[in-house]
């Protein structure tokens, strides 16, 4: 047959012509020699030996990034017709891939750009933005260091503040028991002359009455005449005493309650959070007040309500500085109040301890307590009236006052708080 010339070609003329030269036998058959079976084999065994296969993955591999099909030149659609000639079925001619590799360069260095123009904006946000977090951090270091410059300061001038007011106060004691031994000395050389006129205005009472017209006349307006000057002298005195020790001590006052004033700014204004109170335990509306009810309300259950013990919690909480509120307690026989954290178990009875997250004090009838372990108690003197809370974060103290200006009834010393926020704790 004829196809025996094509098997005698080069390997790479087979690549590029054998399909053409397969589609020209086609053309040379001539009716009544057609013999299917031969001519299909012949054509089996030559596309075995084209690898159209690595044809495609070649073309594939042409554009990676972009994948993109390429046009014949002149404007040609690809097809099976021997007509089209062999350059016509090769594929994109190499200036073409070459143009396209060019494009996609351009393309990829344009998106590259713009990346490389991306990455230096948001590394200029990243500069900034670290420098802006250092002057923050700069700026809350300069004003920690005013703040304690400021306190040390606060401290020093109350330090001072409280001296000088000792002071005048002890200079005012001094100056009352001067005047006072003044004064004693003074009274006692006028009583001794008192005893003495009253010694001889007696004797003459008890002389004749011609020798009491004698003597009498004279003693009894020299008693008058010491009498009317002791009135005189002696009240005055003591007047301009009073008076001037008065003034003095006023003024110390005075400066106290300024004192107590700029100290008073420190002072907690505490309202009850009806969220925390038992079922039992009625706040009222302006939530400063509660007290007990009988009935146990219908109140929704709640994490963070007291379901056993009748308690419940201030709404503010406190993690650092130095705090104090006052209670007024009604008179009431049973009660507790304290600070209490805010871990605190809200579900089941309570136990009062430290230990179990709770610092608080109160009175079961006759008896304080202190609730510690184990329990610390003493007796109750008079009516309970109002009771100072004073907490100190930092210090890890936890004290109370039954009446301003005495000393605390009790504190707890050393108390350790974890970080957390404590709040007002009341129980009744």
């Amino acid at each position: 047959t004829g196809c025996g010339v094509g098997t005698a070609r080069s390997w790479p003329e087979r690549g590029r012509l054998g399909d053409a030269e397969a589609v020209s036998h086609r053309s040379r058959l001539r009716k009544g020699n057609f013999q299917p079976k031969l001519h299909l084999e012949h054509l089996e065994e030559k596309l075995k030996l084209l690898d159209l296969e690595g044809g495609r993955e070649e073309k594939e591999h042409l554009c990676s990034w972009r994948k993109r099909t390429f046009a014949f030149k002149g404007g040609r659609k690809a097809s099976g017709s021997s007509h089209d000639g062999p350059r016509a079925q090769r594929g994109p001619t190499t200036a073409y891939v070459e143009e396209s590799t060019q494009e996609d360069k351009e393309q990829i260095h344009s998106d590259l750009e713009k990346l490389k123009e991306k990455r230096e904006e948001i590394l200029e946000l990243k500069i900034s933005g670290e420098k802006r977090c250092q002057d923050y951090l700069t700026q809350t270091e300069v004003e920690r260091q005013k703040i304690v410059s400021e306190f040390r300061q606060l401290r020093r001038f109350l330090k001072d503040q409280e001296l000088v007011l000792l002071a005048r106060l002890g200079e005012l004691d001094r100056e009352v028991m001067r005047r006072q031994e003044e004064e004693e000395t003074k009274m006692s050389g006028e009583i001794s002359l008192l005893d003495i006129l009253i010694c001889e205005m007696e004797k003459i009472l008890e002389q004749p009455a011609s020798r009491f017209l004698q003597v009498g006349c004279s003693t009894g307006q020299d008693g008058r005449g010491f009498a009317s000057r002791w009135e005189m002298g002696s009240a005055r005195r003591m007047m301009e005493t009073f008076l001037d020790l008065e003034r003095r001590l006023r003024v110390i006052s005075r400066q106290n309650d300024v004192l107590r004033e700029t100290l008073g700014r420190f002072q907690a204004f505490v309202t009850l959070d009806p969220d925390t109170a038992n079922a039992r335990l009625l706040v009222s509306r302006d939530r400063r007040g509660v007290r007990w009810t009988d009935g146990g309300r219908d109140l929704p259950i709640t994490p963070q309500r007291f379901d056993a013990s009748c308690c419940l919690l201030g709404c503010r909480g406190f993690a650092a500085g130095r705090h104090w509120w006052e209670v007024e307690v009604a008179r009431g026989r049973s009660w507790a109040l304290g600070v209490a954290r805010s871990s605190l178990p809200r579900k089941g009875w309570l136990e009062f301890r430290p230990e179990k997250g709770i610092w608080a004090m109160g009175r079961c009838g006759n008896r304080y307590r202190a609730f510690t372990f184990p329990i610390t108690t003493f007796p109750v003197t008079g009516e309970t009236g109002r009771v100072r809370v004073a907490l100190d974060y930092g210090g890890g103290q936890v004290v109370f006052y039954l009446a301003e200006g005495e000393p605390p009834i009790f504190t707890f010393q050393k108390a350790s708080f974890g970080g957390e926020n404590v709040f007002p704790f009341f129980w009744v």
